[in-house]
């Protein structure tokens, strides 16, 4: 369940320790001088997008990585894409961080690339479990949890925007970013079946989309919500807590024997 300490792990880790650090510092700011200094708060996700890149192209043995996935599939008859998972997982980093930059300028605008953003991640999930009904309802384990999740956030993402967000026509804009940041949180709950993968791997994942998801619900609170919820401090820091989870959810991934998809030192 330890991280294990190498070259390919401690850079990764001090990055991304750094970009939450950032994120704080940017938060901190914004409580005292009562404005956001943009470009702090963007760097932090900066830091953790070139963390990613470094993890995919530096930390990850992409052979030991398929292996493992493909190994701890328990449907013999479904092929997994691991590298979906590998290059995905970057692609929605990017396009998370332009998002962050365009929706200072232009609200709708950023909405529609955070869509995106989901949409990248949904793919990037496919690689690693499959995300169709037809998988998992064929074997016992992942057919409880594929039912379980999607029972949960089939009534949970409705009821939490007409909690929290909508208040009238206007606010219905953002119900396919709602239908999608709802689907991507569900599809991540379907790896918590594949049990012979280490849980802190599944676990991270899992925690990231529902942290993504209740940043998201502050941020439509605070533009059309009928009443206000007074912790939107936290937007900016779920948010990077929710990238860092996710990106480096794949250095704690174990199968049963131990086995890990980081590089063996060469020196």
């Amino acid at each position: 369940m330890n991280l294990k300490l190498s070259k390919y792990t401690i850079l990764p880790s001090i990055l991304g320790i750094a970009g939450f650090i950032t994120i704080i510092i940017s938060e901190l700011i914004n409580q005292i001088q009562g404005s956001k200094i943009v470009f702090i708060a963007w760097l932090a996700s900066i830091i953790i997008t070139l963390s990613t890149l470094i993890i995919r192209f530096y930390s990850i043995d992409t052979k030991k990585f398929e292996d493992i996935i493909n190994s701890t599939n328990p449907v013999d008859t479904y092929q997994l894409k691991p590298q979906r998972f590998l290059n995905w997982i970057v692609i929605s980093m990017i396009v998370g961080l332009i998002a962050t930059i365009t929706i200072h300028y232009d609200f709708i605008i950023g909405v529609i690339v955070y869509l995106l953003m989901q949409f990248s991640l949904i793919i990037a999930f496919s690689g690693i479990f499959s995300i169709g009904p037809r998988v998992p309802l064929s074997h016992p384990k992942l057919r409880r949890v594929f039912i379980t999740s999607v029972i949960f956030w089939a009534i949970f993402i409705p009821v939490a925007f007409i909690v929290f967000v909508w208040s009238d026509t206007e606010s219905l804009i953002v119900i396919p970013y709602v239908a999608a940041i709802g689907s991507m949180a569900c599809i991540s709950w379907f790896g918590l079946g594949y049990t012979q993968r280490s849980i802190i791997f599944r676990v991270m994942i899992v925690l990231a989309s529902a942290i993504f998801v209740f940043s998201d619900l502050l941020i439509g609170n605070a533009r059309y919500g009928r009443f206000q919820i007074d912790i939107y401090f936290l937007i900016d820091i779920t948010y990077v807590l929710n990238i860092l989870l996710m990106s480096h959810a794949i250095l704690f991934l174990k199968d049963a024997s131990d086995l890990t998809p980081l590089k063996e030192k060469t020196d």
